[in-house]
């Protein structure tokens, strides 16, 4: 029974040192495996890939980049409105669009100032767009824009600006 007590307390002492013992042996100058890395985040924007582009001789072939840009939009809808408004004291936060965000692949953004803009400026609102995408936990979420003009001419250049910029 005693040669049983004996095992015991010696299997009991030596789980432990091989377990500091490995543990030190992991653990080197050089390299130490408990340091970890930051994680990357993912992020939507723009991909790169490459595109094989053959050619009629053999080994003429180039490899070109391809841009795309991931979009959350899936779905815009547009309707015909027609009132005047006025810029909101916020417009400096949203921006000027040619086309509504999402809607086109190469979509360009104008400065406030090639229009004059200013708290309270006449605006004419001629379409409103709801854009349907998905928010980052997958939910199903709109926003709402309009094209405006500042000028009451209807061949005036317009612009689409979320509905933040505006007075409703």
């Amino acid at each position: 029974m005693k040669k049983f007590d004996l095992a015991d307390a010696v299997l009991l002492l030596l789980i432990p040192l091989t377990m500091v013992g490995f543990s030190a042996s992991i653990h080197t100058r050089d390299h130490d495996i408990s340091t970890t890395r930051a994680a990357q985040v993912n992020k939507i924007g723009e991909n790169i890939d490459t595109e094989y582009s053959g050619s009629s001789d053999l080994n003429k072939g180039t490899i070109r980049p391809l841009y795309f840009q991931a979009s959350r939009v899936f779905s815009v809808k547009y309707r015909t409105v027609n009132f005047k408004t006025v810029l909101d004291e916020d417009y400096r936060e949203e921006k000027l669009y040619r086309y509504v965000p999402g809607a086109k692949k190469n979509n360009r953004t104008y400065s406030w100032k090639k229009i004059k803009a200013h708290t309270g400026k006449r605006v004419y609102v001629d379409k409103k767009a709801k854009a349907y995408y998905r928010d980052d936990d997958g939910e199903r979420e709109s926003e709402d824009f309009y094209r405006i003009r500042v000028s009451a001419n209807k061949q005036a250049t317009r612009y689409w600006v979320n509905e933040d910029a505006i007075d409703d």
